[in-house]
């Protein structure tokens, strides 16, 4: 099993009663700019998950944007994660179910307002995890005019 995650991108993200997070304005493989580029979304948001199977705690978590055309990322926001003590202890609490993997999850949102595309091409989010110098790829977002 190895490390993964996945993003959700959307014009909005809403806290609701209970703790839930309502995504408005969701995306799916690609964002169509109704003008010429570039472009200014008023507001943009992507909330991410990573997954770390319950053997490989996470020690530290470094999230990326990238935006078209541009080879530094637009965000670099640190997620905290639980010492390693807390992970173990929630792992123990989920009991043991046969052939059922176990994973940590890590959840953040980045929220751009305004965000300005330059061109068109991939908004991606990647994550630095520990000490991994691979970037960890958690999602894309393909932007073309139509």
């Amino acid at each position: 099993m190895n490390r993964y995650g996945y993003s959700i991108f959307c014009d909005d993200i809403r806290n609701e009663v209970g703790g839930k997070l309502s995504f408005v304005g969701c995306y799916n493989a690609v964002m169509f700019v109704p003008q010429s580029f570039p472009f200014v979304l008023p507001k943009f948001c992507v909330h991410l998950h990573i997954l770390s199977p319950a053997h490989q705690p996470f020690r530290s978590i470094l999230a990326r944007c990238y935006a078209p055309t541009l080879s530094d990322p637009i965000a670099s926001e640190p997620i905290e994660a639980p010492d390693e003590a807390v992970q173990g202890r929630i792992i123990e609490e989920m009991g043991t179910v046969e052939k059922v993997p176990r994973f940590i999850v890590a959840a953040a949102s980045l929220i751009f307002t305004p965000l300005e595309i330059l061109a068109p091409g991939l908004i991606s989010v990647r994550a630095l995890v520990d000490d991994d110098p691979e970037e960890l790829k958690i999602g894309s977002l393909r932007v073309v005019s139509k």
